[in-house]
């Protein structure tokens, strides 16, 4: 590990557990205490460690020792699997296979989360659109109003995000929010609930 000395490995993992557990990093106070020194020699550890590319140090701000790069995005988001365009129920049954990954907050990774590159234009007047990403929790049942993915005929076919209505007994709908779209209406057992939406991501490319 970068060739660092035992005491140093233990300075880097107290970090990478106090964040992971307090959600903000230690101060070098704490960190020499925690160690039974000084907070001149606390800082001396950390000024190797950054020197060694574990760690960066925000400029002497008090709690702004982070882990650095991979480490940090391993510490702080977690890899699921990632579909190019909206996947189909078979997609989501082969688990991901050779597919590529994102990364996403720890907070949202529950079992089975995944995300995707939305296509569809089906949501685009309630603000998801072409080329953001979806980050999804996948579930047989959500309440009334949320966003889902849901199927109810091909199994091969992709399914599109729409917002999800119970109308009275055994009856549902799936409304897009674009009003060149029609609502789909079927029977609550013909439904198959697979994912709800948790979070959409956009990234903005800087022209110029």
């Amino acid at each position: 590990m970068r060739d660092l000395t035992e005491r140093q490995k233990e300075i880097l993992a107290f970090i990478g557990s106090y964040i992971s557990s307090e959600g903000r990093s230690p101060t070098q106070r704490e960190i020499g205490a925690a160690f039974g020194f000084s907070h001149a020699a606390a800082r001396d550890v950390l000024i190797a460690l950054e020197r060694k590319g574990c760690i960066e140090m925000g400029g002497g701000r008090i709690r702004a020792v982070m882990l650095a790069g991979k480490d940090r995005m391993e510490m702080l988001n977690v890899p699921v699997p990632f579909f190019p365009s909206e996947p189909s129920p078979e997609d989501l049954q082969q688990d991901g296979i050779s597919l590529s990954t994102v990364y996403i907050p720890r907070s949202m990774a529950e079992d089975g989360a995944f995300a995707f590159r939305v296509h569809s234009e089906s949501m685009k007047d309630g603000g998801i659109l072409p080329g953001d990403t979806a980050v999804m929790r996948r579930c047989t049942e959500t309440a009334a109003d949320s966003i889902v993915l849901a199927s109810f005929g091909d199994a091969a076919e992709p399914m599109e995000l729409r917002r999800y209505r119970k109308l009275g007994p055994g009856y549902a709908e799936l409304w897009p929010e674009n009003d060149s779209m029609g609502i789909i209406k079927i029977p609550l057992q013909g439904l198959r609930m697979q994912a709800v939406l948790v979070a959409i991501r956009r990234d903005y490319r800087v022209l110029g």
